[in-house]
This record gives C-alpha cells, sequence and structure tokens, in this order.
C-alpha cells in the first residue's frame, strides 16, 4: 500500500489504519513501519465486528501457506512485525466514499491476504 500512497493522494483516497490494540503498540507500528497514515484505535473492535473481520484458526495462522509465506518474507529481508495482543485478529481493507458508502469491504482469509491496490484504486469514484 505505501508505494502506492501517490496514486491514493492523487484519487484524493485517504488511509486509515485501524487497530484494537493499546496506545503503546499502535505507537511502536508507527514508528516500526513509518506510514503516513492516520491511526485510529478500536479497543472493542466495533469496526471489525461490522465489516466481518473475523480471527484466524490456528491452522491459519500456522499451516504450510503461512509459514512459506513468512519464510519468503524473511528471505526478502523483511521483518515479520511484532504481534498485537491478539495475533489471530483477522485484517482487512474497507473502502468508504465521502458520503459514507462502502465501495469495498476486503476481508483477509489470511495474514498474508491483502487486496491489491489496484483492486481499491478500481472501486474509487470519481
Amino acid at each position: 500500500m505505501r508505494q502506492h500512497q501517490r496514486e491514493f493522494e492523487q484519487r484524493d483516497v485517504q488511509v486509515v489504519v485501524v487497530t484494537f490494540d493499546n496506545d503503546n503498540m499502535a505507537n511502536a507500528y508507527l514508528q516500526q513501519t513509518r506510514v503516513p497514515w492516520t491511526l485510529c484505535l478500536d479497543p472493542k473492535r466495533e469496526q471489525y465486528r461490522a465489516y466481518g473481520l473475523e480471527r484466524f484458526s490456528w491452522w491459519t495462522m500456522y499451516g504450510p501457506v503461512s509459514v512459506w509465506n513468512y519464510l519468503k518474507l524473511l528471505w526478502q529481508g523483511h521483518r515479520i512485525p511484532q504481534p498485537g495482543r491478539d495475533w489471530r485478529q483477522g485484517g482487512g481493507d474497507v473502502l468508504i466514499d465521502p458520503t459514507g458508502v462502502v465501495r469495498l469491504c476486503y476481508a483477509s482469509h489470511s495474514p498474508h491476504d491483502r487486496p491489491a491496490p489496484s483492486l481499491i484504486l478500481d472501486h474509487v469514484h470519481p
């Protein structure tokens, strides 16, 4: 996503990161990733539930597909981010237009499942 920041800005898309973790974990995330986006806390996970972002199973977290993806990240020189308070909580991407209409709701099926930025941009209306 960060590599496509300029495209998001050109399309007037504002990225907001939502986390259920506490302030210390959220600030550590911002320092570690250096993302330029707004961070909102959702400690009760109300937004997670509203958009169907469920917890992953043990198999999803530690099965061969996830292990392989983590190894690929390490091989490419990436650091594995420190897990949050509930490392099984699934994430996702939600695109909401300025009028409040949800244009895209993508619930991840694994820790490595994220939509391509082009998919998100395809749902941005001019």
